[in-house]
């Protein structure tokens, strides 16, 4: 009698934790639903200029337009005139950027391409360093507010130190400065 009691004592005590651990499974969070999704990082193949670039997404290259900043153009097939500041600022894009490895960010409140196809995106370093805003604090950008983007308040303040420091296009070479109307 007191082997079948111990019996029955087991079986009672392991359904009891089973029913303990299938408890503690339903009310917990499954993986699926706390595991966000991963980055994916990708290359840069080519920089177009100081403000856009073209990126390999698994054998599809697609041009990429960082968004919040504008450049000054370079002479090109569309665009013969060049703007003051513009190879430089094409030059450290590509110092930065050439076959790096990065991550691309869409901005929620911005649509996803621009009227020329070109995907908008935010494009970080593997270092989590943000080109847009280097190139705007590192004065080869200007901050770009065509509508209203995430990181809009930080770039005009970058932007803002860049010309007081007289920093790359905000020097006395090009004038910016100085004549607003020329951007």
């Amino acid at each position: 009698m007191t082997q079948v009691k111990s019996k029955l004592n087991k079986i009672f005590l392991l359904l009891l934790v089973a029913l303990i651990a299938a408890l503690i499974g339903y009310l917990l969070p499954h993986k699926s639903s706390a595991i966000k999704e991963a980055a994916t990082l990708y290359r840069v193949v080519e920089v177009i200029d100081g403000d856009t670039i073209k990126v390999d997404f698994g054998g599809q290259i697609e041009t990429v337009r960082l968004i919040g900043i504008d450049t000054p153009e370079i002479a090109n097939p569309y665009n013969p005139k060049e703007e003051c500041f513009g190879r430089e600022a094409a030059q450290y894009a590509r110092e930065l950027l050439e076959k790096q490895l990065v991550y691309l960010i869409k901005d929620p409140s911005h649509s996803d391409r621009d009227k020329y196809n070109r995907l908008l995106r935010y494009v970080f370093l593997e270092d989590g360093t943000l080109i847009n805003a280097k190139l705007i604090k590192d004065g080869y950008a200007f901050n770009y507010i065509y509508k209203p983007f995430q990181f809009m308040k930080q770039f005009d303040y970058l932007e803002k130190q860049a010309k007081e420091n007289r920093t790359g296009l905000w020097s006395d070479k090009c004038n910016y400065y100085f004549d607003s109307t020329q951007r």
